[in-house]
């Protein structure tokens, strides 16, 4: 039964990804109306008009860029005069009818800044009648890096790449990266002008705020320069940040100019990890399980989310009302890794190895991220149970030693718990199921 289960939790994961593609989610959100968009967000419509002498630009960057714009594309034909996209490396696909760039994640890098600049000889020359269609999902923050000037690509690299060494959340990592970057905070809208900006928006953030989806490149948000200082501060990581990143932040170089902005943007959710949570539950209870999801997402270092998510777990298990039957437990989110090792991993994998020892031989737990992509590795996340934890045991697989060297990849892989899967194309953020058979 044991590995029964664990493939069934890999199957409701799959096909929960299958139904909320982000073809799918596009198709459901942007269509042509004669003279003018429908746009069907997650909390309200809107209609925006198109000058007759008016051009559609478009520009989809983030992990989900790709089948985003091909789906935009197929939607509104003709419409679209001239279009980019910026993906992660494999993130791809053939037949986009748009030119492609593959860029850095989650480090930024020269590829990067290249399609910045492609971007600004896209975007600056766009007129009042003309409109910026702007595609974001998770990823965006990084594979689209501009630094402010007098910042250079190598000073960025190295205070993201101590941000994500540090514990910081991703809304904390895009509060700095809006105050050093001349696109995100909303200066791809200002540098628009005096163009409309419409953003479509698929979120890979706890919380779900549109700022801090891929820092919010049409999002116009005044920058607090002495809040990001004082945020590295107490970090701990002030006097490692490049001179010239404290410089800009301690003489107001920081702020953006949206004064000019005519029209504001019109920004908008129209996809969120709550809905793969939603179609995975529908797929458990097509199995017969009962289900439950989370109220709030599972965030945090996993040392402390890890207690909390496994307390949801046996809270729900013990609902008398549910004796009998298979139970099923969904939480999204996003957790962190306190990095204090070298080895290969990712949180949803470190979740895993650190629920493995806590399952009663009837569970199976699931960590996985939904764009297939858990870390700087091939492995989506792990799935496991109690006959994982006696293969660790039984083969000597030296557990503590690779969960303090953060080599949870060859954990996971030497017991034989990885999940694979190809690149998904999306970004909702992660998935964590449990699941018990009666």
């Amino acid at each position: 039964m044991s590995e029964r289960l664990r493939r069934l939790a890999v199957e409701l994961y799959q096909r929960g990804l299958d139904a909320i593609t982000p073809e799918i989610l596009m198709q459901r959100a942007l269509r042509l109306e004669g003279k003018r968009l429908a746009v069907r967000f997650l909390d309200r419509d809107e209609h925006v008009a198109l000058h007759s002498e008016g051009r559609i630009a478009l520009l989809a960057v983030g992990k989900a860029a790709a089948p985003m714009a091909a789906e935009a594309h197929r939607l509104l034909g003709g419409a679209i005069a001239e279009g980019l996209v910026v993906t992660k490396a494999g993130f791809s696909m053939e037949g986009l009818p748009f030119p492609v760039r593959e860029t850095g994640h989650p480090v930024p890098d020269e590829s990067g800044i290249a399609a910045a600049e492609t971007v600004r000889r896209m975007v600056e020359p766009l007129g009042v009648r003309d409109l910026l269609l702007v595609l974001v999902s998770g990823g965006a923050s990084a594979l689209l890096p501009a630094p402010r000037e007098g910042i250079t690509l190598e000073e960025k690299q190295r205070l993201i790449d101590t941000m994500l060494r540090t514990e910081m959340d991703i809304h904390e990592i895009n509060r700095v990266r809006k105050a050093i970057s001349r696109f995100k905070g909303g200066g791809l809208a200002a540098l628009a002008h005096p163009a409309r900006v419409l953003g479509l928006y698929l979120s890979d953030v706890p919380g779900d705020a549109l700022s801090s989806i891929g820092s919010g490149p049409t999002v116009p948000e005044p920058v607090d320069a002495a809040e990001v200082a004082g945020l590295l501060r107490r970090k701990g990581i002030w006097e490692q940040t490049p001179p010239s990143i404290r410089e800009l932040l301690q003489s107001g170089g920081a702020a953006k100019d949206f004064g000019r902005l005519s029209q504001p943007p019109i920004n908008g959710l129209i996809g969120a990890n709550i809905h793969l949570l939603r179609t995975m539950q529908q797929a458990a209870e097509e199995e017969g399980f009962f289900t439950r999801i989370a109220e709030e997402p599972t965030t945090g270092l996993n040392a402390v989310a890890l207690p909390r998510l496994l307390h949801r777990w046996v809270d729900f298990c013990a609902e008398p009302q549910l004796d009998g039957g298979g139970l099923c437990f969904i939480s999204g989110g996003e957790t962190l890794v306190e990095v204090t090792g070298n080895g290969l991993g990712g949180r949803c994998q470190e979740l895993a190895a650190l629920m493995m020892p806590r399952l009663d031989g009837r569970t199976a737990f699931l960590a996985a991220g939904s764009d297939g992509n858990d870390g700087p590795n091939d492995a989506a996340g792990g799935v496991v149970d109690r006959e994982s934890w006696q293969r660790i045991q039984d083969e000597g697989i030296p557990y503590d030693a690779l969960l303090k060297d953060n080599d949870t990849y060859h954990l996971l892989e030497r017991s034989g718990n990885l999940i694979k899967v190809p690149p998904t194309r999306n970004n909702v953020m992660d998935v964590h199921l449990f699941l018990r058979k009666s």
